[in-house]
């Protein structure tokens, strides 16, 4: 046998095991279908309570206090707005928007899951107020808008 033959049969014989090979792996292959499911979360609404009252109001004045957001979801929360708020009536008779405060937009910062964060809003009593309004305390009806802020 020739060395060209040799190598001719050589060459044949490593042909033949690939091929082999090829049609071994592709006995194995297979594909399958179907499906697979997941469940969401509910969003729970967040609450708002206050924290620190801020400096006693006179006519015209303007005073910060606190409140404190809570958010009761597994995921963390950005707070888009606190609404704008006027006073209710005290319980003295000093009348309805006697104290108001600004609306917040895009308030800093992000509440963690089952966290809770400071706000500081503005109060400004009217520069005119009744005389039914000294001594009394005012409570400011607030909503905010939050979202999640996971990622």
């Amino acid at each position: 046998m020739t060395a060209t033959r040799k190598r001719l049969a050589v060459l044949g014989g490593v042909l033949l095991v690939l091929a082999g090979a090829g049609v071994a792996f592709a006995a194995y292959l297979s594909s399958g279908s179907g499906s697979g499911q997941t469940t969401s979360s509910v969003a729970v609404n967040s609450t708002i309570s206050s924290n620190t009252p801020g400096a006693q109001l006179y006519p015209g004045s303007t005073s910060t206090y606190t409140v404190t957001i809570n958010n009761p979801n597994p995921y963390p929360v950005k707070v888009v707005s606190i609404s704008a708020s006027a006073s209710e009536v005290t319980s003295g008779g000093c009348p309805a928007g006697t104290v108001t405060s600004p609306a917040v937009a895009n308030p800093a910062g992000t509440i963690a899951p089952n966290g809770t964060v400071n706000y500081p809003l503005t109060a400004t009593m009217a520069a005119d107020p009744a005389n039914s309004c000294q001594g009394q305390t005012f409570t400011m009806p607030l909503t905010a808008q939050l979202a999640s802020a996971a990622g």
